[in-house]
């Protein structure tokens, strides 16, 4: 359905909640089997690419482009102007994401490809992605970050990186 109820009230957030519902619902279909994971690859990616690039024109403003390296970037600045300082590990999912795609054309287009074969695990990533979820959707509608200390202790320890970037 088009227009009517499915008329978002607030644009950026309601898209992008849309996108990042639907990437997990075709994770839901690999996990039971009902496709297969290399016939979903790029739209997954593409799905939760333009979900991140949504969640920072929300958080920062309608900023114009694609590059997700330089949107990171923007969303950094923006809240270490608020006095907000993100976790590493947040930047760190949005430049794993840019070094793949940066401006948005390798999993829409396959303009640029990923030579050879590379494994994901699904589970992880949609963990990652519903972490981050939780991260960006408090940052939209309260514009801090979660500062109960069972909330810090979970973001801080679920997907921390070390000193080279990778996943401890």
């Amino acid at each position: 359905m088009f227009g009517g109820m499915g008329l978002p009230t607030r644009p950026y957030l309601d898209t992008a909640q849309q996108y990042f519902d639907a990437a997990n619902l075709l994770i839901s279909d690999i996990e039971s089997l009902r496709i297969e994971d290399y016939n979903l690859a790029n739209p997954i990616f593409f799905l939760y690419r333009h979900w991140l690039e949504l969640m920072v024109k929300e958080i920062v403003g309608p900023v114009h482009g694609h590059n997700l390296a330089v949107l990171a970037n923007k969303l950094d600045c923006h809240l270490r102007a608020q006095g907000i300082v993100l976790p590493k590990w947040v930047i760190g999912r949005f430049k794993e994401i840019a070094a793949i795609d940066p401006d948005s054309t390798t999993f829409r287009y396959s303009e640029r490809y990923i030579p050879g074969e590379t494994y994901v695990s699904l589970p992880h990533l949609r963990r990652a992605m519903a972490l981050l979820n939780v991260v960006l959707l408090w940052l939209a509608e309260r514009g801090e970050l979660p500062h109960d200390s069972d909330w810090v202790f979970l973001l801080e320890r679920a997907y921390r990186f070390d000193t080279d970037g990778a996943q401890v």
